[in-house]
Formats: structure tokens, C-alpha cells, sequence
């Protein structure tokens, strides 16, 4: 779609499927990882990697830019 999601937006899906998973594989839910599957760039990667039951991203396009990758490696070290 080209849009972003809000943070509300992917903290509500992450918890409707760790929900789930929990529902269906009980406490080794808590062990699985759920990545953000959206864009992600620089300049939104502390706020959507810092979203509860998000536990890292696919990124894309962003990981062609040395640079962007980069900053984006970084903002989740930070987090994490």
C-alpha cells in the first residue's frame, strides 16, 4: 500500500498473533519470534521495533542503502 501503520496499529496485530500462537502452542508462544513484516526505514525503526511483541523486522528495500540497514541494525541494538 505504500502506507506505514501506526505503532497502536502493529502493536494490536503483534498481540492478536502472539495471541493466538499462545492459544495454539501455549508457553512455547513466548519463545517464538514475530517480526514486522512493513516498511521499514531509518527513520521509523525505534518506534516500530520498540512496539511490544515486535521482535525484529524484514527489511527490504532499505537493505540495498549500507547506510540504512545500518541505522536500522542499530536502532534495534539499542532497543533490545
Amino acid at each position: 500500500t505504500g502506507l506505514t501503520p501506526t505503532a497502536a496499529d502493529v502493536a494490536e496485530a503483534h498481540a492478536h498473533i502472539r495471541g493466538k500462537l499462545t492459544g495454539l502452542l501455549g508457553d512455547a508462544a513466548a519463545r517464538m519470534r514475530i517480526l514486522y513484516g512493513g516498511s521499514v526505514k531509518p527513520s521509523n525503526a525505534v518506534e516500530l521495533l520498540g512496539v511490544e511483541n515486535v521482535d525484529g523486522a524484514l527489511v527490504g528495500g532499505a537493505s540495498l542503502k549500507a547506510a540504512d540497514f545500518l541505522a536500522i541494525a542499530e536502532a534495534y541494538m539499542n532497543i533490545s
